[in-house]
């Protein structure tokens, strides 16, 4: 138990590192890119390239954090009228819904993964592999998240996140 544990945190603060990075990375491109342009005269063709592809990984591990620190929102006007009792079946529904659909997109990105290496960015010759593993990768991170909060949730336990964790402990 403590070996997972230790691997949710890992992986947790592993995509918050890679995200962080990515955005760094695709703010210090574009700025020598628009130093290459108008000071050198002399862009680099490849950038645009390479920041969407950074871009696509970087929305991928965004979504993942903000699950993982269930910052995810939800429009509850009519559930929060209901009983209890329904709004706790009504909240496992769509648990399960959520859970089904990051599998259903896991599946598929591994197929898609599977049949992106044969099509390559125009500049870099980059496979499309490398985009699209980003849907299975941080799907599975999104799953492995989710699927923590639905357990608690079902145990009737309080998920807690990183945040709540950060705001108890002393500065």
């Amino acid at each position: 138990m403590q070996l997972l544990r230790a691997l949710y945190n890992l992986i947790g603060k592993l995509d918050n590192f890679l995200g962080m990075f990515a955005m760094a990375f695709i703010v210090l491109l574009a700025c020598a890119n628009v130093f290459m342009r108008y000071v050198m005269s002399s862009p680099w063709g490849w950038v645009e390239e390479v920041t969407v592809f950074i871009f696509v990984w970087l929305t991928m591990l965004g979504a993942s954090a903000v699950i993982h620190v269930e910052g995810h929102c939800s429009i509850d006007v009519l559930v929060s009228r209901m009983s209890p009792k329904w709004q706790r079946i009504i909240s496992i529904f769509g648990d399960l819904v959520v859970l089904v659909t990051l599998g259903l997109l896991i599946w598929f990105g591994i197929i898609l993964t599977i049949k992106g290496h044969t099509k390559l960015t125009p500049i870099l010759g980059i496979p499309y592999s490398y985009i699209d593993a980003s849907i299975p990768v941080c799907c599975s991170f999104m799953l492995m998240y989710y699927g923590r909060m639905f357990w608690n949730s079902l145990r009737g336990e309080k998920n807690t996140t990183d945040l709540d964790d950060q705001e108890k402990s002393p500065q």
